[in-house]
């Protein structure tokens, strides 16, 4: 045993136990606040010459909320609505396998059909009545309460679906779930589907017999209404998920009953592994179980950590999102008892083989069927979390990279080196807990994120100067500089992640340490991350967009819109839309005082259009430029400041046109100037809403916040561009060149469809719909620029079928066809080196 000193505070063994202090976690857990103690004195077999004392202090709640419930709710939730729509959108398959069913059960011989009806009969009122009272004779009052309240609440929902379904519900969607309209059938079975919910609450299913008297009662019955006619499979469906769901919801929000052992039981566990106890003392919750501190009667102190398996699911939200956002997570999904034991068992004596300095592992065991001990040896330090940086040595500094180093050499990776993690003490020597969160057989990557992490953990404890300066003296240089591509925030566990963030500059003055110490070359960032969430919003977000705008063209036959339309006017947006290339180069080109193939640079914007096609309008236009830049030579730095000038130029041009164009609507053959009412409008809302926005002081220093870096690196570059008017000219030239060739687009697609409409008016909407479609988070702006520009149309007093085919045969021009050549245009491009 590995014994590392005495806590101060701590009592002799045999003595009345002291408060717990603080002590270091094997697992992530969750201090709870501090309850009264009470020493619950365990009676002593003969054969022992004293008692445990136990002491709970509240780590045992009576009643709990399982995570396991509130998953299965959501399966129920998804299980229910994919029972709907294969209703709804497959009738005829549902009838046929309805009248299959059907025509199977007539075919029973009818003593069974009426052992059926007996059992069902029977059963409807005999199980619920047979389960309360076997509830009251073991003392479950409150669990026979809470089944009957689920009972009556599943019959509400399921009765008031129904007359929903059946008085406002589409004629189809009455056909899917009751057979037909006006018949006798009920589109669900509120009494199945009650009784489905009190077996739920009750948890008859883990009990025998109760749960082949369970299932028996619930199939006779649904036979029976089928052969009945008073429901159809579908309605039973949902009737028996929708049971099952608020079953599992009322279980879930009341609580249930723990069947977790005692202390008491815990100690006697500990005592047949060969640990008998003095004294167990709790020491606090954790999401997966609770810990205790424990003496046994030699003398020796254990931490004991003890999972339940009442809390299974745990974690399970958190786990799902790690293994959707991150490629390397080894995360090992949501909490399993057994699955988690027989992990932090391998890890303690993976780690104790490689000589680690790690706690201990001294015994492993069942504690009854619902849960499991795992016993350390207790070991008393302070965490780094806990100490100030000038309380840390060096010498401390370099022992916590050589306990991650050997991990590493045995390829173990601890995966949470946190500043809880490490701990100093009393003699010096540092050691790691909270290994149970590592891998074996660890790969390259895995290892990379360790020292990323554990640089950031020191870092934030003693400054980074130390923390690198230690770490390049156990690990040389080459093996502190693999944490440079994992250097990134994503990599790191939430409590390291957070601690960055509010340290913002640490990451980067880490970052720019790492490349001055390791100068031979370039080093390109590992992609840690599968998706990550805007990516995902976008996705979500996208795919509605898609659906609206799908739903649109279900409405239009393309074929009749296209031969409907003039041809001439065709062929002049086929035209402009060919020139919108010419000008996006020239508007990129022209303030980049380099010299770049203007041939290139086009179809670097024809690519363009294949990146909006999955990301908004600027942000694939601009990484798609920004990338082209520095393929071309062009240092990042510059590469980024030529794309700010153009992005800030094109906003300025687009503002001045959008008032010129708007002044040029209003204005009449007597030079009066009165623009549309609706224009008006538009610009007074926008402004007020301006200035609303910057009369609040904490958006006001955000946008300044924001604006300031990015006009230190454009202005110097927008000075260097000034120097060479040609340029200048080229740049903004490219801009109206851009937006006029857009608007010609739109008036030829009005004009197609033999709409007459003012060419400034169309101006101003396509000015207007094109500012909406850059802000819109949907890739290429879909949905709202279709919106925008159909609704700006019909406002300015085109009539609103014509708004709507012109609309479209616009995207269609400069949105849909140009992904095509653009996808050609991309993958020439990246084959070619230059993208």
């Amino acid at each position: 045993m590995t014994d590392v000193g005495s806590r101060p505070g701590d009592s002799p063994p045999g003595a009345a136990p002291a408060p717990a202090p603080p002590i270091h976690d094997h697992e992530a857990g969750l201090d709870q606040a501090p309850r009264p103690t009470v020493a619950i004195p365990r009676a002593a077999p003969p054969s022992e010459p004293a008692s445990t004392v136990v002491i709970e202090d509240g780590v045992i709640p009576r009643r709990l909320r399982r995570p396991l419930d509130l998953a299965r709710f959501l399966v129920a939730l998804a299980a229910t609505a994919a029972t709907v729509l294969i209703a709804y959108f497959a009738t005829g398959t549902t009838e046929g396998i309805e009248e299959d069913i059907t025509g199977g059960a007539a075919l029973l011989p009818s003593i069974v059909i009426l052992a059926l009806n007996i059992i069902g009969g029977i059963g409807l009122l005999g199980l619920p009545i047979a389960a309360a009272v076997n509830l009251v004779i073991r003392r479950r009052v409150r669990q026979l309460f809470d089944a009957l309240v689920g009972l009556l609440l599943t019959v509400v929902v399921l009765t008031l679906a129904s007359y929903l379904v059946e008085t406002y519900g589409s004629a189809q969607l009455v056909t899917a779930l009751a057979g037909s309209v006006g018949g006798d059938t009920s589109v669900t079975a509120p009494i199945i589907g009650g009784l489905v919910a009190f077996i739920t609450v009750a948890r008859l299913m883990s009990r025998r017999p109760w749960d082949v008297l369970s299932v028996l009662v619930v199939g006779s019955l649904a036979v029976v209404a089928l052969l009945s006619a008073t429901a159809t499979v579908a309605g039973l469906l949902i009737s028996f998920f929708v049971g099952w769901g608020l079953g599992l919801l009322t279980r879930y929000a009341v609580g249930t009953p723990t069947t977790r052992p005692s202390g008491s039981e815990v100690a006697d566990a500990l005592a047949r592994g060969g640990y008998p106890l003095t004294v167990l003392r709790a020491s606090r919750q954790t999401p997966v179980g609770r810990r205790y501190v424990a003496t046994t009667r030699a003398g020796e102190s254990l931490e004991v950590v003890v999972l339940d398996r009442d809390l299974e699911g745990a974690g399970l939200a958190t786990a799902a999102w790690k293994a959707l956002r991150l490629r390397d997570e080894a995360g090992r999904g949501a909490f399993n008892m057994r699955r988690e034991l027989d992990h932090a068992a391998l890890m303690a004596y993976a780690a104790e083989a490689a000589n680690a300095p790690v706690p201990r592992l001294l015994m492993a065991s069942e504690v009854g069927a619902d849960s499991a001990l795992l016993a350390y040896d207790y070991t008393v330090g302070t965490r780094f979390a806990d100490l100030d940086g000038d309380q840390v040595s060096d010498d401390e500094l370099e022992q916590a990279w050589r306990a991650m180093r050997t991990l590493h050499e045995h390829q173990i990776a601890h995966r949470s080196l946190t500043a809880d993690h490490i701990l100093r003490d009393r003699d010096g020597k540092v050691w790691l807990v909270g290994e149970a969160s590592g891998t074996v057989a660890a790969g390259d990557v895995a290892q990379r994120i360790d020292v990323a992490e554990l640089l950031c953990t020191l870092a934030l404890t003693v400054g980074a100067d130390r923390a690198i300066r230690t770490g390049r003296t156990v690990l040389g240089v080459q093996g502190l500089a693999r944490a440079l591509p994992v250097l990134q925030p994503v990599a790191l566990v939430p409590a390291t992640r957070k601690a960055m963030r509010k340290n913002r500059d640490l990451m980067v003055h880490l970052r720019d340490a790492l490349v001055e110490i390791r100068p031979d070359g370039e080093v390109e960032q590992i992609n840690v991350e599968r998706i990550k969430p805007r990516t995902l919003i976008m996705i979500v977000v996208g795919t509605i967009a898609a659906y609206v705008l799908l739903s649109q063209l279900a409405q239009v036959d393309l074929g009749e819109l296209l031969t409907s339309a003039s041809l001439e006017w065709l062929a002049v947006g086929v035209v402009a839309t060919l020139v919108t290339y010419v000008g996006a180069a020239w508007s990129l080109s022209g303030f980049v005082p380099e010299r770049i193939p203007l041939h290139r640079t086009m179809l670097a914007q024809v690519a363009g259009d294949f990146a909006t096609l999955v990301s908004p309008p600027t942000l694939g236009s601009v990484a798609i430029n920004l990338r082209f830049l520095t393929k071309a030579g062009l240092h990042p730095a510059l590469a980024g400041a030529s794309v700010g000038v153009s992005q800030v130029a094109a906003f300025v041009v687009h503002l001045l046109l959008l008032l010129g164009f708007g002044i040029a609507a209003g204005t009449q053959a007597d030079f009066t100037f009165d623009p549309p009412a609706w224009a008006v409008i538009v610009v007074i809302a926008v402004v007020l809403l301006f200035l609303a926005a910057f009369a609040v002081a904490p958006l006001r220093r955000y946008v300044f916040g924001r604006v300031r870096p990015l006009l230190r690196e454009v202005i110097p570059r927008l000075v260097t561009v000034a120097q060479r008017p040609m340029k200048l000219v080229e740049g903004i030239g490219g801009i109206l060149v851009l937006n006029f060739a857009y608007i010609v687009v739109l008036v030829a697609c009005v004009r197609a469809f033999d709409g007459d409409l003012n060419v400034a008016a169309i101006a101003v909407v396509y000015l207007a719909g094109a500012t909406i479609g850059q802000a819109a988070p949907t890739p290429g702006g879909l949905g709202a620029v279709e919106a925008a520009l159909a609704a700006g149309l019909t406002a300015a007093g085109l009539p609103g079928g014509i708004a709507v085919s012109a609309v479209l045969l616009f995207r269609l021009l400069t949105f849909w066809i140009p992904t095509i050549p653009g996808y050609i245009s991309f993958n020439w491009l990246t084959k070619k080196g230059y993208l």
